[in-house]
Order: structure tokens, then C-alpha cells, then sequence
């Protein structure tokens, strides 16, 4: 798509995240108020996001050589290792972040089925590690 195509769509998605959030904005009293909360969400993200990429558009439309440098880099051997890395270590921790809150909200004597939950997240984690390391095994 070309660059002023995407200007385009992305005008219409900020006009639609402002309308989200002004439709929000007027439901919000009475027994609509979930649904108000919903359109005032989903319009500020909507807007966040195509503000940011329509500076992202206009800055590959200024600089493409910058934008292949980055690309160039986004793809290097040392960068993708360096990243693999950091996405490793954030969901060794995230885990047991995950487990904590799961024994602090036990021992806060909090509802059980939250505590339930969290232990399943943590399980979940698990399961999916081990399924893609076997899978990245077979493969390698």
C-alpha cells in the first residue's frame, strides 16, 4: 500500500477513535456505563495508534534510508540473538511474578478462583515452553 493510501485509512481511523471516544464519553451514566467505558478504551487506542503510525509513515516517506538501516539491523544475526535473550529472561520472570501474585493473593486470603486462574496462567507458561522447545528441537 502506498503512502498516501495508508495516510488515508489511518485519517479514518483517527476520526473513528475520536468518535468512539465521544460516543463514550455520552453514554457514559446510567446502566450503559460498561459499554461507555468500552468506547473510551477502544477510541483512545484506536487514536494512540494511528497518530503513531501516521508519524511513522511520514518518517519512512522522509528518511528511507534510515528506515533500511533499520531494517538492516532489525535482521542482524547479533541483534535477533540479543533480543531471543531478553524475551527469555523477561518470561522467566514474568512467571514468577505470576506465581507470587498467586501466593499473595492466597495468603491475603483473596478469592479462590483468582488464585486459581493465576496458577493456571503459571502451568500454561509452562506447558507452552516446553511444547516449543520440543517443536524447535524437531526442527533443528
Amino acid at each position: 500500500m502506498n503512502h498516501k493510501k495508508k495516510k488515508i485509512l489511518l485519517g479514518f481511523c483517527l476520526i473513528a477513535g475520536l468518535l468512539l471516544q465521544f460516543t463514550g464519553i455520552c453514554l457514559g451514566s446510567g446502566q450503559l456505563r460498561i459499554i461507555s467505558g468500552i468506547c473510551i478504551g477502544a477510541g483512545a487506542m484506536l487514536f494512540s495508534v494511528s497518530v503513531n503510525k501516521l508519524y511513522r509513515v511520514s518518517y519512512e516517506k522522509e528518511f528511507p534510508g534510515e528506515v533500511r538501516k533499520e531494517q538492516i539491523e532489525l535482521s542482524d544475526e547479533r541483534n535477533v540473538q540479543i533480543r531471543n535473550l531478553a524475551k527469555a529472561k523477561t518470561s522467566d520472570i514474568s512467571r514468577w511474578v505470576v506465581i507470587g501474585l498467586a501466593w499473595a493473593n492466597f495468603l491475603v486470603r483473596g478469592s479462590l478462583w483468582t488464585t486459581f486462574i493465576l496458577i493456571g496462567i503459571f502451568a500454561l507458561i509452562y506447558i507452552l515452553e516446553w511444547h516449543y522447545a520440543e517443536k524447535y528441537r524437531r526442527e533443528m
